[in-house]
């Protein structure tokens, strides 16, 4: 989610070239971005700091409400200790502008492996 569509070409291009069989939906505001909700099944979502409407965190905590298990990264130009200890209170990512396409990578990574083993699967063993 930005309100900059050349910001957002930026970021859709860096997670196709990572991820190229994700889907990516885009929103260039919070308002935009919680009426897309129920479109598919989102995973990560990446959102700019600086929005009209809801804030980026503002907008991450209200996702983080209607979908506890996605993983969030918010990016901002904005390095205030305030504004990243907000956004690591949320569990959701920091990433500084501009974005650098190594660190979005680490991210999309990470989000896509499984938040923690599923205890309610027994112990299925694994090829070694």
């Amino acid at each position: 989610m930005d309100d900059s569509k050349l910001s957002r070409m930026h970021v859709r291009g860096i997670i196709l070239r990572n991820k190229p069989d994700w889907t990516v939906i885009e929103a260039a505001n919070s308002t935009e971005l919680y009426g897309k909700l129920d479109e598919g099944d989102i995973h990560i979502a990446i959102i700019d700091f600086n929005m009209p409407g809801d804030n980026g965190l503002e907008a991450a905590a209200r996702l983080l409400q209607a979908k506890p298990d996605i993983r969030v990264a918010i990016i901002t130009a904005n390095a205030q200790d305030s504004v990243v200890s907000g956004i690591r209170a949320l569990g959701a990512a920091f990433m500084p502008k501009p974005l650098e396409e190594e660190q979005m990578a680490r991210f999309l990574a990470a989000a896509s492996l499984p938040r923690r083993p599923s205890s309610s699967e027994g112990a299925g063993g694994g090829a070694g």
